[in-house]
């Protein structure tokens, strides 16, 4: 069986001893005298393991110690600490621990797990939220739903909800509402020195923060963000054959062609699914703030004559409800490949990338994000860059359990994921620029994705925070 993501309970586990601390990670013991109330992980700790772990098994980077500060001032007095250490000791912020090539952890360095800042303070005019900046997706839809509320989260309940609107933010509730970055309205920071900053105080920082804050100007420790009255929604999956893509993707494109509701997310996954085997599965989900489905029903039943449906999961639902539907594909740990391409839009010749590359038995998939409505409108309040249509693939892929990374089961799975990557660049089907958020560092180009006025606006607001680069870690590059 695979391993739940993130592990349950990691509030059971307690920190090192001073004496452990002395012996497992030295340069610690004058912060824990400084901040006794902290709870610092070494390595010989129970739970460390627990709390290291991210969403991606293959990725095994083992941090000298990690720190879950409980408040603002724990984060400020961890951060002053490894930064006027001598020597310096290499630190990395962390959320939810989503992303897929470890950028949350460093080897031989502190890890300030932000994890138990998860407050949610709803304002009196239930406009407006100020949210911890460690809590996740998940968490943050689920108390909002207990009051009325919702916002737009990303697809995996589990990935922290700073890190994925701070890099922009795509999700099903995007068209309606917006992405995740147009949805935060202030933020406080810790910056590399200790300082506490809040964006009232520097509205440079807040467009920064907007779209390209992801660890590399400071730790954001608190967001304040828009929400909305729960909306009426319809949601489920829709499943049939890959052989039906070709007629799938043309009645879809035709469908949006005519009109693409922002009401509609028009995202949709195509890979093994156990039960129905190799599949496009549409992850139908309509809002309506008027509570009244009639138009979404009428809308879905285009969908549920093409081809034969092999799956209809759609009804009334919540938005925290359809993302907890999504945990038996995203709620586990495995050793993941992970690659990503974004497109103008379907055409025929992507499909048949899609039916030709077929992904081996287990979880291999592509995800999509198809941005529109909202998402797309042009903020200047905000530095992401792309506000046109486009559709953002998550291509990736994992042996089934028990395999893992050295198996010949894993390097089918590398092989589908870079083979699918590969195909739709090669045919010039990809833009050149890709979501941050998915892809692996090397093919994270500042310039390229920003352009080169946003680009040196961000260098300049790096250099006024963090001129050492102590957040080395963060992203888009800016040293």
């Amino acid at each position: 069986m695979a391993q739940p993501y993130p592990p349950p309970s990691l509030d059971s586990f307690e920190g090192s001893s001073r004496e452990t601390v002395e012996a497992d990670a030295p340069p610690l013991v004058s912060l824990l005298d400084k901040q006794p109330s902290l709870s610092i992980f070494t390595r010989s700790t129970p739970g460390f393991e627990e709390i290291r772990q991210t969403c991606n098994s293959t990725v095994t980077t083992q941090p000298l110690a990690i720190v879950r500060p409980r408040t603002e001032t724990d984060v400020s007095v961890v951060i002053s600490h490894c930064s006027v250490h001598s020597p310096r000791i290499p630190l990395v912020v962390r959320g939810g621990g989503h992303d897929m090539w470890g950028r949350s952890l460093v080897e031989d360095g502190v890890v300030v797990d932000l994890r138990a800042l998860n407050h949610v303070e709803v304002a009196g005019d239930r406009t407006v939220a100020r949210i911890g900046g460690g809590i996740t997706g998940g968490a943050l839809i689920k108390r909002l739903e207990t009051l009325g509320l919702a916002t737009p989260t990303g697809f995996c309940t589990g990935v922290g909800y700073a890190g994925w609107a701070l890099g922009g933010g795509y999700g099903v509730l995007q068209g309606k509402y917006g992405l995740g970055c147009d949805q935060i309205l202030a933020a406080r920071m810790v910056t590399a020195s200790g300082d506490v900053v809040d964006t009232n105080d520097d509205p440079e920082l807040l467009w920064a923060l907007r779209g390209a804050g992801n660890g590399n100007f400071g730790a954001v420790v608190e967001l304040t963000i828009k929400v909305y009255p729960c909306p009426s929604m319809l949601g489920g999956y829709l499943g049939y054959s890959l052989t039906d893509a070709t007629k799938v993707f043309a009645k879809f494109q035709e469908s949006i062609l005519e009109e693409f509701p922002d009401e509609f997310s028009g995202d949709f996954l195509c890979g093994y699914v156990p039960g129905l085997g190799h599949s496009v599965l549409m992850m139908y989900t309509w809002v309506q703030d008027d509570h009244n489905l009639s138009k979404a029903k009428a809308h879905l039943e285009k969908f549920q004559t093409i081809g034969d449906v092999l799956l209809n999961t759609v009804a009334e639902t919540t938005p925290y409800g359809f993302a907890c539907s999504l945990d038996p594909v995203t709620a586990v740990f495995l050793p993941y490949h992970f690659r990503t391409r974004t497109v103008k839009s379907i055409t025929p010749e992507l499909v048949k990338i899609f039916q030709d590359i077929e992904g081996p038995i287990g979880p291999s998939h592509i995800i999509s994000h198809n941005a529109h409505g909202a998402a797309i409108k042009p903020d200047p309040g905000s530095c992401f860059p792309n506000r046109r249509p486009h559709i953002v693939f998550g291509i990736g892929a994992a042996p089934s359990p028990p395999h893992g990374p050295g198996s010949s089961e894993m390097d089918a799975a590398r092989a589908y994921s870079d083979s699918m990557a590969t195909a739709i660049k090669d045919r010039g089907l990809a833009l050149e620029s890709a979501y941050m958020n998915f892809s692996p560092p090397e093919e994270c180009d500042t310039q390229l994705f920003y352009g080169k006025e946003v680009m040196e606006r961000l260098k300049a607001l790096k250099r006024k925070y963090d001129s050492q680069n102590i957040f080395f870690k963060g992203y888009p590059t800016l040293v």
